[in-house]
């Protein structure tokens, strides 16, 4: 056997090895993982802690639990026909689109205060 075919041999049964090893390792940690799921599980059970109690909240939760905390504004024009009202952010209401199109402006809606 010439000695590059040796070390082949030695490589290929190194990498083996190897192989082996990270199968036990994933099958170590899996085993670890499924423990710590069940302690974890046994605690939020005997202490009666909630996602909310964990900080785990999902979409929408928050706002079912502790209210929408988006800062609100205050109107800042006002349609007279209708009494609709826009605050003055994001896209402009048709309303206004419409009265600034037949050449109104918008100090002509301003909420006066």
């Amino acid at each position: 056997m010439s000695n590059v075919s040796a070390l082949q041999q030695k490589l290929n049964e190194a990498e083996a090895v190897a192989h082996d090893l990270r199968k036990q390792l994933e099958t170590e940690r899996k085993g670890e993982r499924t423990q710590a799921v069940t302690a974890i599980k046994e605690l939020i059970k005997t202490h009666d802690l909630t996602a909310a109690d964990l900080g785990f909240l999902g979409k929408g939760a928050a706002k079912r639990t502790t209210g929408d905390k988006r800062n609100v504004v205050a109107p800042k024009y006002q349609d007279p026909d209708s009494g609709k009202t826009w605050t003055g952010r994001g896209k402009s209401p048709s309303w206004l689109s419409a009265q600034l199109a037949a050449g109104r402006s918008k100090q002509d809606f301003l909420i006066q205060h």
